[in-house]
This record gives C-alpha cells, structure tokens and sequence, in this order.
C-alpha cells in the first residue's frame, strides 16, 4: 500500500508525525515513501523512547536508513549510533527476561496453582516477531484471588521479596516482588483494579478466568487469557489509566489483530467487554488504532467498529502527543476534583484523603496498626499530602502554569475515559 494513500490525520501533532510514519511503515514492513525527508534523528529517537517503541523501529531503520544504523556506519556519539548500541545492549536482558517467565510458570506449575501472563510479558512472546522488540519495565502475572497466599508462597521459593504487604488489602489488587539476580520486578495479580479506584472499571475476574485456556510456555503448563479478553484486558488497561498509555499500547493492539485476528469476532468481543466492564471502549480503540497505525481491521470488526467522532478521535490523539509522567498519574484524579470543587468541597477533598481508612493508612505508615497510632499517622499523611501536593495547588488558579496545563490534558483524557465507559 502507497505510505500517501491515506495520509496522516492533521490533528497528530507535528513533533509525532515522523515517529507514527515509521512505525506504520515498519508494521506494513514496507520502506519508506519515496522522496519523504530523512527524519529528525534526535526528535525520532526522544518520542520513540518515550511512546515505547524504539526497540520495535530498530530492525526496520536498520535495514531502511543502513547509512545510518548499520554495523558499519553506525558512530558513537551519534543518535542513530547511540541507538543502536542501546538496543544491542539491552538483548542480554530479554533473554534473561525469558528465563525469569519460565521459572515464574515452572514454579506456580510445579505447586499447581493457575497462572496467566498478563500484558507484554505475554503479548511479546506470542504477537511481536521477536520477543526482543517488546520493551516493558515489569512483569504482570494474574493468580486466583483465591490462591493468593500461595502464589506469595511460590515467590517467597523462587527467590523473590515482596516490597509491600498488600497481599489482603481491600485497596490493592497486586503485590510487587523484586529479585536480586532477575531484572524484573513482578507484579502479582489477583485483580485489576480496587476500591479505591472509582474511575476504573472492576473486570468479573470469576468470569474472565472461566474462559481463560490452557498453553504451555518453555514447556510449562500456564493458562492464557482467551484472544477476546486479551483485546479487552488490553481496552481496560487503557481505561484504567485514562488513556496515559504510549503508542506501544496501541501497537500491542494492531499486532494482537493481526497475529490471531482469527479469534476474533464482534459477538466475542462484546462478550469479553462485558466481562471486563469496558463500555465501548473495545470498538473505539480497534477503529482509532487502525487509523492511527494505518493498519485494515478484518472486515467483520471494521464492520462492527463505528467511525470515531472527531471530538474523541483527537481526544485519543491528545493524549498520546501528552503523556503524564508516572508520579503525575498518581494523584491525577483527586487535583482534577480539587480544582472543580469550591472552597468547601476543596476542605472535604483534603479531609477525606487525610482521614482514610486504617487499614488504607496502615500500609504506608505503621503507627496505623494500632489505634493508638491513628493520631500520628493522621498528621504524617497530612504532612506528606503537603510535601507531595503544594506545589501543584499553589499553581492550580494561575493560568498557563505547567501545572494547570498537565490537569488540561488529564482532564481530556478523563472524559474521553467516561465517554467510553
């Protein structure tokens, strides 16, 4: 297909053009349009490092721009040359990567407790054409809520310490462990959202394991998410972060699509969005990511995926061109209602984000285990919400503050969240 044939949309920002013309060109694995400009090296490396797919574009410039990034020709010091000597760098890690994923499923196999890979510690070993072009940070598994303590107790064997204890958190829905000789943090599963999160939409776990399938992986036995729940783990993942997810995100999508698009249909994709609770968010993301990426949905879902309205398109595309840091995202939702809020509901805001509940406060200050200790965790939490948060208030009702304009772009990406919701 000619890359010009359906030309990008003029609401993608101008410093993200060149990075989503290469990855739809390296997609389609087709070189790239004639007579079009060398990119801006510097630029292309900055967003594709920050939307995750720089690993993903390396073996096509490698192979389209080899003046550049080939063995031969790569210099140090340079972008390209820097780039690739990162990419390079980085393949000891994925095979360690490998080895951490079979020891997780050898290890819930061999005391017989259900585990599913979850996101890209799965999506790169069964989607991407090498598990090398999948960057991810951590490892997401996803254990039965009732089988918890025993996945704690299979990490416990194989090595790993927990960094928190919100195994039986009613405000927790995982538990992270490190390591000292993997390179990845896991976080363990055994939901996909808390209490505490209003914004997100709770998945029937019961459900979702129901039609979760049997597959081995290194020649263990794990489960897998069904290809539907998969796409609508995927739709929720984004719903749950109100879209501040990268374009790698979107990626995951269209490789999903392609690879076992076979499994798909518009009645299992309802299904799957209903056990996951994600509105129509799944039939939004299906048409934005094929106009995004350039990339045809099989006719049965193109048919079944509405055109996208213009307002939430570019709602879609402001929030890949702006995409929060992850200490932003934490406190995103709360300043947005804080700085809706009038004087008195901005006081009810404070009060009720100090006065939490115990077992909520007493996973971050143990004074909290005690009733005799309430008082002072009261008063840490309010210290901490201070140090954390003054700067941000201070500058809430000054306009054109950096501040103020990253609540602008949470705020849009909120409501595109509730409109598909």
């Amino acid at each position: 297909m000619d890359p010009e044939a359906r030309p990008l949309p003029l609401s993608i920002p101008p410093g993200h053009r060149a990075l989503i013309a290469c990855v739809r060109d390296a997609l389609r694995d087709c070189p790239p349009c004639a007579g079009a400009a060398e990119p801006a090296w510097a630029q292309l490396d900055r967003t594709a490092r920050e939307q995750g797919v720089d690993a993903f574009l390396f073996p096509w410039l490698a192979t389209h721009y080899p003046a550049h990034f080939a063995a031969s020709a790569a210099r140090p010091g340079s972008v390209p040359g820097d780039w690739r000597a990162r990419v390079l760098s980085a393949l000891p890690r994925v095979a360690l990567r490998q080895r951490q994923l079979a020891d997780l499923a050898e290890g819930f196999a061999r005391a017989g407790l259900d585990l599913i890979m979850l996101k890209g510690a799965w999506l790169a070993e069964t989607v991407y054409p090498d598990p090398a072009l999948r960057s991810m940070s951590d490892i997401d598994v996803l254990v039965r809520r009732d089988q918890r303590d025993g996945g704690h107790a299979v990490m416990l064997q194989l090595g790993y310490d927990a960094a928190t204890d919100t195994l039986h958190s009613r405000y927790a829905y995982d538990q992270l462990y490190r390591h000292p000789r993997h390179p990845y943090a896991v976080e363990m599963h055994w939901a996909v959202s808390s209490e505490q999160e209003a914004d997100s939409p709770e998945a029937d776990m019961v459900a979702v394991w129901r039609h979760a399938v049997p597959t081995r992986l290194y020649g263990h036995p794990l489960r897998a998410l069904s290809v539907p729940d998969q796409l609508a783990h995927l739709a929720h993942h984004m719903l749950h972060h109100l879209f501040a997810v990268p374009l790698r995100a979107y990626l995951d999508v269209a490789l999903l699509v392609r690879t076992q698009g076979d499994n798909l249909s518009p009645e299992a994709i309802e299904a799957a969005g209903a056990r996951w609770q994600t509105g129509s968010a799944i039939p939004f993301i299906l048409r934005f990511t094929s106009e995004l990426l350039d990339f045809p949905l099989p006719s049965a879902l193109a048919n079944a995926a509405p055109p996208l309205e213009a307002p939430w398109r570019d709602a879609a595309l402001h929030a890949l061109a702006h995409l929060p840091v992850a200490a932003e995202r934490s406190a995103e939702s709360t300043l947005l209602s804080y700085r809706q809020a009038g004087p008195a509901g901005r006081a009810r805001l404070v009060l009720s984000r100090i006065f939490m509940p115990r077992a909520f406060l007493a996973e971050r200050y143990p004074c909290a285990r005690t009733l005799a200790g309430m008082p002072w965790a009261w008063i840490c939490r309010a210290r901490d919400l201070r140090r954390t948060h003054r700067a941000t208030i201070g500058a809430l009702d000054t306009d054109a503050s950096p501040e103020q304009q990253r609540l602008d772009a949470a705020a849009v990406r909120r409501a595109l969240a509730r409109h598909l919701r």
